[in-house]
């Protein structure tokens, strides 16, 4: 898909996981696995977007495509945004595809699942849930959960929070922190102030649903391992038959 891109976004100074994209996974950095992933999905142009000199040198060592951004960017989806501006110089896209550079085992075919969402006619923005199987993630604050509805041929995200929703629900669907924008929308995106609900979430979705934007949904089986934390790391390690 010629018309697409995906760009990863990472930087090296995260709170919870210092250095992290560069952290040595089975012989590779992170960031290499994610990229690799996001190559196989054959979606469309992959690009890393990156802010440290540490993983700019990685990235030409490793003939991997990239984009140096701004240190200082609010969110994930401003450096994409600001990768995609100048990538453009050199390719147009009519659409975007964020993949969290913290996704070492996402799989390709559901970056390819949600591409073929952000092409349906009128999509503005998409992203992907999965049944929580595991209980103790409901009440975790880490755990993005989705209330969404079911009662139109599209699934929809009507909130996200970090809190259980619905109330006393049969179900839970976890968020899984991958996104695809039409190309006008994430420029509209980006222009908007932080929301009042985003502030409280602290989850940058939110500012989407605040100022109109639809948020069209895709249910995958599994959500892939998150990175977050050295804990994580030490999970995800634990289960390496995850990579392939």
């Amino acid at each position: 898909m010629t018309d697409t891109l995906i760009v990863i976004p990472v930087r090296m100074d995260s709170k919870r996981f210092p250095g992290k994209p560069l952290i040595n996974i089975f012989g590779k950095a992170m960031v290499y696995h994610v990229w690799h992933m996001a190559k196989k999905s054959r979606v469309g142009d992959v690009l890393v977007a990156c802010c440290d000199k540490e993983v700019k040198d990685y990235l030409l060592e490793k003939k991997i495509p990239h984009i140096m951004t701004k240190k200082n960017h609010r969110s994930g989806t401003d450096r994409v945004y600001e990768a995609m501006k100048k990538y453009s110089k050199i390719k147009k896209y009519n659409y975007i595809i964020n993949v969290q550079g913290d996704l070492p085992n996402i799989s390709p075919k559901h970056i390819s699942k949600l591409a073929k969402i952000i092409q349906v006619k009128n999509s503005m923005m998409a992203t992907l849930v999965t049944k929580i199987k595991n209980k103790n993630k409901i009440s975790d604050r880490n755990i993005v959960k989705v209330a969404l509805t079911k009662n139109i041929k599209k699934l929809k995200a009507i909130y996200f929070s970090r809190n259980p929703i619905p109330f006393k629900a049969n179900e839970y669907y976890e968020h899984v922190g991958i996104y695809a924008y039409n190309k006008i929308i994430l420029k509209k995106f980006v222009s908007f102030k932080e929301g009042y609900l985003e502030r409280l979430e602290s989850l940058e979705q939110l500012r989407a649903l605040e100022n109109g934007i639809d948020i069209n949904l895709a249910e995958i089986n599994d959500a892939p391992i998150s990175i977050d934390t050295p804990k994580d790391l030490k999970t995800f390690i634990e289960q390496k038959d995850k990579i392939k």
